[in-house]
């Protein structure tokens, strides 16, 4: 295909390949947003889960809640709303952690949506920009009156680009989309295993401690 052929049919499909050049610039924000987002967070969220339980084994609970309220990692959301309801009710504690823990990983799905959609709407795009453009080659031939297997296939090869350009962004959206379920469905699984680990420090900090025992003095006869 010759560059006047690819000029001509930018010019003839430019709201087509518009679209699709802001679709992958969509994906590609999204793709980097989430990399961001998600990057080294478990280590991350370990190293705080650690810091508040050993303040909590210590008895410190304003730490831990200190700890919870200045940390940036996600987990910290969900440690705080424990800490607030363990102070003012604490046999809520566990249906807050949950609660709160599900809304945490849902907000690691943010803009996922966006990045399933290109995924599943770019091949439909280009297809029908294929369309249109096949449509016009034909047009064009029969306006012209003239027509031959060499005409109809330049045409058609440069329709064709157009369903080449939205498979090309398909493809790398839907594996990025796949890869970013599979990591947040991981982080919550282990968000799950740190929660129980707090909410057990949580129930050995809220036991009542045994009471001294009494310094008895045998008198002397």
């Amino acid at each position: 295909m010759s560059w006047e052929t690819i000029r001509n049919l930018v010019r003839d499909e430019w709201l087509i390949l518009s679209l699709l050049l802001a679709w992958s610039l969509a994906g590609l924000a999204v793709i980097c947003e989430r990399f961001y987002a998600l990057w080294n967070l478990i280590p991350k969220s370990e190293a705080f889960k650690n810091r508040v339980i050993d303040a909590l084994e210590h008895g410190d609970l304003g730490k831990a809640a200190a700890l919870a309220e200045m940390s940036q990692v996600p987990l910290a959301d969900v440690f705080e709303r424990g800490l607030q309801i363990f102070r003012k009710t604490p046999n809520k504690t566990t249906e807050a952690v949950t609660s709160q823990r599900s809304a945490t990983v849902l907000s690691l799905k943010r803009y996922l949506w966006a990045l399933g959609t290109v995924g599943s709407s770019a091949p439909f795009v280009g297809l029908f920009g294929t369309v249109v453009g096949i449509l016009k080659a034909f047009q064009s031939m029969s306006v012209a009156g003239t027509g031959g297997f060499k005409v109809v296939s330049q045409g058609i090869a440069a329709a064709l680009v157009a369903t080449a350009a939205g498979l090309m962004v398909a493809i790398y959206a839907v594996i990025a989309y796949n890869y970013f379920v599979s990591r947040i469905n991981g982080i919550a699984m282990q968000y799950r295993l740190y929660s129980e680990e707090f909410l057990a420090a949580l129930s050995e900090h809220g036991k009542p401690q045994p009471a001294p025992a009494a310094d008895v003095t045998t008198a002397a006869p």
